[in-house]
């Protein structure tokens, strides 16, 4: 593989050498801290209660709607004799009913004192009629460490602290299953410490501590934080404003920081946005920087976006051409076309129906899967589960269940997927492994996970294989692999992109990034032909 204009500018702009007749290797290394260490705090303590002024919990209240905003949510509601006011970070839950005047709600406000709610859920109109709808109760969030073994009903552990689930208590699973490591909400029945009234998943951020990453004092009025890659929607021309990314909105300041060293900002393209959450449920960006290189290759296909027009996926294969190899492949459910270009890997064995395979796709200008590779592989996943790996495209309007479109394929969430945001918030533009099953042809998400993109580690290197091993990466498989190049150990996931040309010997360029266990995991490796040299004098102290 000829390396690319872009590829080689990186060479000389920071100095990777070649140095004599074997490529001797200068490393790229950034100062990085990973989601998951930043993630970690809530799990050692208390569970995080989202306070208003810091020591009552975030008031909740039940009531009547008397009074919607004209044309949309957004506006003024009077809910229970009382003025509630929906902003564009309202969250609404309609699992018990659609919201309309007359129809029981739960609001949840931002802060005490404020008439801004953070959420407004339908409930059962008993709710709103003189039952025990704990009103006084505590609502607090936490990540859940333990569980009752073969049911709901009992004690669960929920960051340090032990709850009690009963027979009355309600359980909502919007934002996918309930799971160890599973970021919850719960509202405490009135008058108690640990018996639970209503309790529900949510999304990862709303778990993340507030103080910042080297634990010091967040600013004021912060409440906690998260981090995502997506697909920058909007911005400001100077910067300072507002930017909309996926399907969140972030407010930038003076004091953001903003790197382009993958590039400069433009729409369409993948950013990472580290935040704070404000006491009004706003979101104030600490960082906002592109995330992955603008590459120039010819094979890029019609993707125009660093990337994001191309995927991988692994499964069996269910359909192929009549007659030969060319033409239209259906692999765990999804079709594929096969060109002349596309390279198939047999390795001695023969493409048929029930071989597992691995493909790599780009996505044309009508949204099909074209085949760039397909590989056969063997089969180490589970019985009729597949992977397919690629970017956000569409997702639920309101929690996670619902329709999903991941690089041009639809996706089914339902209440028992899991869905994990270790590496980022689940958005349009975030880059996800999917595991999941066809069911009378449809195909239901198991697990859901954000994944670091493609090139936006913070790390790069340039070495020759010495050890690769891509055989445990089958269809639904959670095994990893490692490499080693120039030295280096790199962990390869399902996840990682990888030039299927790369043998040993051949010179690879990694991106990849710091995971919590101190291993370098790979986001992409790319074979590249070094055609430019530059020799410094060696420095001596």
């Amino acid at each position: 593989m000829q390396m690319s204009h872009h590829q080689r500018s990186w060479l000389l702009d920071w100095r990777v050498l070649p140095i004599a007749a074997v490529f001797a290797l200068f490393v790229l290394t950034l100062n990085f801290v990973p989601a998951q260490a930043a993630a970690a705090t809530p799990a050692q303590g208390a569970p995080v209660a989202f306070q208003g002024d810091g020591n009552d919990d975030r008031p909740t209240f039940y009531g009547l709607v008397e009074q919607m905003p004209a044309g949309g949510r957004i506006g003024e509601w009077v809910v229970g004799g009382r003025a509630v006011v929906a902003t564009a970070q309202t969250e609404f839950d309609e699992t018990e009913g659609q919201i309309a005047v007359g129809v029981c709600v739960k609001v949840v406000f931002v802060a005490q004192g404020s008439t801004t709610a953070r959420e407004i859920d339908s409930e059962p109109a008993s709710d709103c009629n003189g039952g025990d709808n704990g009103g006084d109760g505590a609502e607090v969030y936490g990540l859940v460490e333990a569980m009752p073994v073969g049911g709901a009903i009992g004690a669960w552990t929920v960051s340090g602290k032990v709850y009690t689930v009963t027979a009355q208590s309600e359980l909502k699973q919007e934002y996918g299953a309930f799971d160890i490591g599973r970021c919850v909400k719960i509202h405490l029945v009135a008058g108690t410490t640990d018996t639970v009234r209503e309790m529900e998943t949510e999304r990862s951020y709303k778990c993340d501590g507030s103080g910042d990453d080297n634990g010091g004092a967040p600013p004021a009025g912060v409440i906690g934080r998260g981090e995502l890659y997506g697909e920058l929607k909007s911005f400001p021309q100077g910067l300072v404003g507002i930017w909309e990314v996926g399907t969140l909105t972030f407010t930038a300041t003076a004091d953001t920081e903003f790197k382009t060293k993958n590039g400069p900002f433009t729409v369409g393209e993948t950013v990472k946005v580290e935040f704070y959450i404000l006491q009004d449920g706003t979101f104030l960006a600490r960082e906002i920087k592109t995330a992955m290189p603008d590459w120039d290759d010819d094979d890029q296909g019609d993707d125009h976006h660093g990337g994001r027009g191309e995927g991988h996926a692994f499964g069996v294969i269910e359909q192929l051409p009549a007659g030969g190899l060319i033409g239209t492949w259906v692999v765990a459910g999804i079709p594929y076309t096969v060109t002349e270009q596309t390279e198939l890997k047999a390795k001695g064995g023969t493409f048929a129906i029930s071989e597992t395979v691995k493909i790599e796709f780009r996505l044309d200008s009508s949204g099909g899967r074209v085949a760039k590779e397909i590989k056969l592989k063997s089969s180490q996943g589970a019985p009729g589960e597949a992977t397919f790996v690629g970017f956000i495209e569409a997702m639920p309007g309101a929690g996670y269940v619902g329709l999903w479109v991941v690089s041009g394929t639809e996706f089914s969430g339902t209440v028992q997927s899991k869905f994990k945001e270790d590496h980022g918030v689940l958005t349009v533009g975030a880059y996800v492994k999917v595991e999941y099953r066809t069911v009378n042809g449809v195909r239901v998400i198991h697990e859901m996970e954000t994944q670091v993109p493609p090139g936006a580690g913070d790390d790069s290197f340039i070495g020759v294989v010495q050890s690769l091993d891509d055989s445990v990466l089958a269809a639904g498989a959670t095994l990893n692999s490692t490499w080693v190049i120039g030295g280096r150990s790199f962990v390869v996931t399902p996840s990682t992109r990888v030039d299927g040309n790369l043998a040993t010997s051949s010179t690879a360029w990694v991106n990849s990034y710091v995971a919590a266990d101190g291993s370098q995991v790979a986001t992409q490796i790319e074979g590249v032909t070094l055609d430019k040299s530059l020799y410094l004098p060696a420095m001596q102290r």
